[in-house]
């Protein structure tokens, strides 16, 4: 009960501006606060295991979905920005992973949107960045079910692994009496570098790609969307949880 009560007393403290939809900010500003204080992060060390193992094939490709990671937001009319907090989790990795994300619409059918995350381990520290774009296949502003999104990001982790990816992918938006569900496929191409010169197995450069599916949905709850998401690949699963505030 301490802990919430000096997390949210840091949170007014912080965010008490008198501006238009900060309210927003300030629900974002404070989970975020909140999952940072009591979080256990995602590991990139590689000394338990070699280069061209199963379980380092594994974590490089959490390392190439997280940084290009994106979720379903649409964006009214009234507004023009979406942010958001994002906790993710590969299912057979230890720890989560924070991420904070932005998108904001050029048009009626193009946004473009990036994302960021930095945190320390006892390992080191990890650093995460990004940025893709979003385009809806519709004539004028109709509105489209499908999305074709194209993202590009890049991990780096406890000066030990530098992974580079890119990520293209398609969803469709089906309406539900309750939930509306988000589906799509993809392709995820990651090119992983360690810095481990000293292992014997080093090659250089490893390229793996991997094709997937997606689904999630999404439910709004005062004044914020909080959308799960799924994603099932070869020899990959990953779970997202995001909480996004559009203004």
């Amino acid at each position: 009960m301490q802990l919430f009560n000096l997390l949210n007393l840091v949170s007014e403290e912080l965010f008490n501006f008198s501006v238009p939809e900060m309210g927003v900010i300030k629900k974002l500003s404070f989970i975020f606060i909140l999952s940072v204080s009591l979080g256990q992060w995602t590991s990139f060390q590689m000394d338990e295991f070699t280069y061209s193992s199963k379980k380092s094939n594994m974590m490089f490709r959490t390392a190439g979905f997280t940084s290009t990671h994106n979720f379903p937001i649409d964006i009214s009319k009234d507004d023009r920005i979406a942010l958001g907090l994002s906790m993710l989790k590969g299912i057979s990795e230890n720890g989560f992973l924070p991420m904070i994300n932005g998108k904001i619409n050029v048009s009626w059918n193009l946004s473009l949107r990036g994302r960021m995350a930095a945190y320390s381990a006892e390992e080191g520290t990890t650093q995460v960045f990004g940025w893709g774009l979003s385009l809806k296949p519709s004539k004028d502003e109709e509105s489209s079910k499908w999305v074709v999104n194209l993202d590009f990001g890049k991990l780096k982790s406890n000066n030990t692994i530098i992974v580079s990816a890119i990520q293209a992918s398609t969803n469709r938006q089906f309406d539900l009496h309750i939930f509306p569900i988000h589906a799509g496929f993809g392709l995820n191409i990651l090119n992983a570098n360690s810095k481990l010169l000293s292992s014997k197995e080093y090659q250089g450069k490893k390229e793996i790609q991997t094709n997937f599916i997606n689904v999630g949905t999404k439910i709004s709850m005062d004044g914020l969307n909080l959308i799960p998401q799924l994603w099932f690949g070869s020899q990959y699963t990953m779970v997202s949880v995001n909480i996004v505030g559009t203004f």
